[in-house]
């Protein structure tokens, strides 16, 4: 087969290999942990309001801190990043173990944590990601690294499931931690490499409010309030609907991220020979229908089909929006990091934006009312050129 043919043929920087190596650790114990993670706190604050209150605090902080953090950056080296992002999540992943004991000096304790876990990796993956890929075939080394992900992504569910269906959250934060702790090994291995970030703390909320950045900021705004949505609203949704059963929702999960496994090595080949923003229009309309759908969700049979319809959507649109983000990125030369901050920046502004919008409109509607708001942020995102 050509597709076959065409992977074989790609070729890797060996420092990219072990950066998204370190990163499949990562996720992987952050997957395990993380889909149920908004239950879990809903659960302890008994109120959707704290729920909420909680991501606006973890994600404001972030939102306002990521000037100093790219600073920080500067200063200790990539790597050196990178892997303190992964101790911070020491007493992130200790804060959810003894929860219970004590919620508010442990919330306190996991928004410093994530503050600087995000802090200290984004931005540096980000500018190395954009640095070690490859111009010439990034979209089919990008499908290969999501595709792998995947496959991991698929069994992280099922574990969570398991787990939670016959020991408490605190199992599933000390395997999520374990796994953490793993990536360390391959990002050792990293090249000590240094980007400058040449602005300061107001220099880069100008640009980040210059009207020349209005489209750009908008559009990853708009990314990251439809990823808030994904994170925390529906799993909260079709937990209820599946009647509170952690595994026959891992297993419903697990099944639905595999039939998208296929389908994003085979976009991804493609996407070197299309052009990429038209795949980002097409992906943000699928995007968009794959919302207004799940509005209309009652059973687990409609869970199943409607999220594997929208992970078709993601796929074409998360590949070939990131793969236009690298590039973009990458285009920026000496300016790459900064790139990388204002895009950051959006996201989460995007992010607490989207929560207070939520947070308003549960005043007066379910909670679908958050999929019709993502449905319609999802079509800004090809405001980015």
């Amino acid at each position: 087969m050509r597709l076959i043919q065409d992977l074989r043929q790609v070729k890797f920087a060996k420092g990219l290999v072990n950066l998204y190596l370190g990163k499949l650790l990562l996720d992987f114990g952050s997957n395990i942990f993380g889909i149920f993670f908004p239950i879990f706190l809903y659960q302890q604050y008994k109120d959707i309001n704290l729920v909420i209150l909680y991501f606006i605090f973890g994600y404001g902080a972030y939102f306002l801190t990521l000037p100093w953090g790219a600073k920080l950056m500067t200063k200790i080296g990539i790597k050196n990043s990178l892997i303190l992002s992964v101790i911070f999540r020491i007493p992130y992943f200790a804060a959810f173990y003894f929860f219970p004991e004590n919620p508010l000096l442990y919330s306190i304790l996991a928004w410093f944590s994530i503050t600087w876990v995000r802090n200290l990796f984004w931005t540096p993956f980000h500018t190395e990601s954009a640095r070690l890929s490859d111009k010439k075939s990034r979209g089919k080394q990008f499908s290969i690294l999501f595709s792998i992900a995947s496959i991991l992504s698929i069994v992280a569910p099922l574990i969570a499931g398991f787990i939670l269906d016959r020991w408490a959250f605190s199992v599933v934060v000390v395997l999520s931690l374990g796994f953490c702790l793993l990536s360390i090994w391959p990002i050792l291995t990293l090249p000590d490499s240094k980007e400058e970030f040449s602005w300061t703390y107001r220099e880069t909320w100008s640009y980040f409010l210059h009207p020349f950045n209005r489209r750009m900021v908008f559009a990853y705004m708009s990314d990251g309030l439809v990823n808030l949505v994904n994170g925390v609203f529906w799993p909260l949704f079709i937990f209820s609907i599946l009647n509170e059963k952690y595994q026959v929702m891992g297993l419903l999960t697990a099944g639905i991220l595999f039939f998208g496994l296929v389908l994003r090595l085979f976009i991804g080949n493609l996407l070197d020979r299309w052009q990429k923003r038209k795949m980002v229009k097409v992906g943000a309309a699928l995007n968009a229908s794959a919302w207004f759908l799940k509005t209309l969700v009652v059973s687990g049979l409609q869970v199943f089909l409607v999220s594997t319809y929208h992970a078709l959507a993601l796929i074409v649109l998360q590949t070939s929006l990131n793969t236009l983000v690298y590039e973009k990125a990458a285009d920026r030369g000496h300016y790459i990091d900064e790139y990388t901050v204002i895009k950051e920046m959006s996201d989460g502004a995007g992010r607490v934006f989207g929560l207070v919008l939520v947070a308003i409109l549960l005043l007066f509607l379910p909670v679908q009312a958050s999929f019709v708001v993502a449905g319609v942020m999802a079509l800004f995102v090809n405001l980015l050129r």
